[in-house]
């Protein structure tokens, strides 16, 4: 017996628009996804020239998790619940550089390779103690090619594994040999979900943005799915420009990497890349429905980092990620909470990109919970 096909199978790709609308509004939402998403997987927190020297740290907040990268004494960047092992204080704050790790509370002080080092009146209030059994619990720590990532639970898959097909297929791009042109961020008033939507979906290119990406051939493009990320590439058209200002090729691309490309890490860096340019976009929830765009322009190392030059980028870059996208997606926040509000047919090739992700994000939100204290400690 032949299994039927409903309408809304053949309106919507793959598994059509799985989310519900609370998914972006809903404060409850929010905070289970804090916990079953953000502490599950890998997330990015920075590059590694972000810890230039011994002590250089970081202190940031992943999936309700609070977590401290810190550059050891051997050269070693390690991760650490930001949690001193006393009576659970907050242990590090902002960034900067340290020598040792130590809680403002009691003055427990830690290593820079998170062992507990002095606790103050030990000997009289402590005595039967063994230092060695509470250091700081670690978070494990990975690196490609210069990013960094962390995943606070302990639990992900290993990271290589999770990475898939993307070191090979952006494997001309070395971020950790290019120079920063560029940084900053900017906040936008819609759930980060969106903007992530937004930014995978292909069908929009043509309508939200048909002067500051008409150079680009959206029809001659390329989406590629490899594990939960997506890659894309497309050529430019023959009578078109450039959007950024002229700047030195970065060598060793392929062909292929010398196109337009727009891709994702999941579940929420975007990549921004070209001949002469590799840009790194972090969508930085703030809450049901406020984000924050953290974005780096990186560029040939031989580049001249002329501040005119970056200020071009910069207002190209801006033009299209916050004035068009982000503003789109603060036009979705706008109704998503009205009883009116749903998805209807979906391009079953342009906008597959979001069922795909979609599967990626209620595949670890839909996980058994862990808890930091689950994983190997120290």
């Amino acid at each position: 017996m032949t299994e039927s096909i409903s309408i809304v199978d053949l309106l919507q790709p793959g598994n059509g628009y799985r989310l519900p609308a609370e998914a972006y509004y809903s404060e409850d939402w929010y905070r289970r996804e804090q916990r079953q998403l953000f502490r599950r997987t890998w997330n990015y927190i920075g590059d590694t020239a972000d810890f230039p020297g011994t002590g250089s740290y970081r202190s940031l907040v992943l999936g309700g998790s609070p977590v401290v990268v810190v550059r050891g004494a051997d050269g070693e960047l390690r991760g650490f619940h930001n949690v001193c092992r006393h009576r659970g204080a907050l242990l590090m704050d902002g960034s900067g550089t340290c020598e040792t790790m130590t809680c403002p509370y009691h003055r427990w002080q830690y290593d820079l390779d998170g062992t507990l080092k002095n606790v103050p009146q030990r000997k009289a209030q402590l005595p039967a103690m063994d230092l060695n059994d509470w250091g700081l619990r670690p978070a494990r720590l990975a690196e490609w090619r210069g990013l960094l990532f962390l995943n606070p639970d302990g639990a992900a898959p290993a990271f290589e594994d999770w990475l898939g097909d993307l070191p090979t297929l952006l494997n001309g791009y070395r971020p950790d040999t290019l120079s920063t042109l560029t940084s900053g961020h900017y906040d936008f008033a819609a759930n980060w979900k969106f903007y992530i939507e937004n930014h995978v979906d292909w069908y929009h290119l043509w309508y939200t943005h048909p002067e500051t990406l008409r150079m680009w051939d959206h029809h001659a493009g390329e989406m590629l799915q490899t594990a939960q990320h997506w890659v894309s590439f497309e050529p430019t058209r023959a009578d078109a420009g450039s959007f950024v200002p002229p700047l030195k090729a970065i060598p060793s691309l392929s062909s292929r990497e010398r196109l337009n490309g727009a891709h994702l890490v999941f579940p929420n860096l975007t990549l921004f890349t070209g001949e002469s340019y590799f840009a790194t976009g972090w969508v930085e929830p703030l809450g049901p429905a406020r984000a924050r765009m953290h974005f780096r322009a990186r560029v040939a190392p031989d580049q001249a980092l002329d501040p005119s030059v970056a200020e071009d980028f910069l207002a190209a870059f801006r033009a299209i990620t916050e004035h068009e996208d982000a503003a789109m997606t603060e036009r979705l926040q706008a109704t998503v909470e009205s009883e009116a509000f749903s998805v209807g047919p979906m391009t079953m090739t342009h906008e597959a990109p979001i069922a795909h992700w979609h599967d990626a994000y209620l595949d670890t939100f839909s996980k058994v919970e862990t808890h930091p204290s689950s994983a190997s400690t120290k």
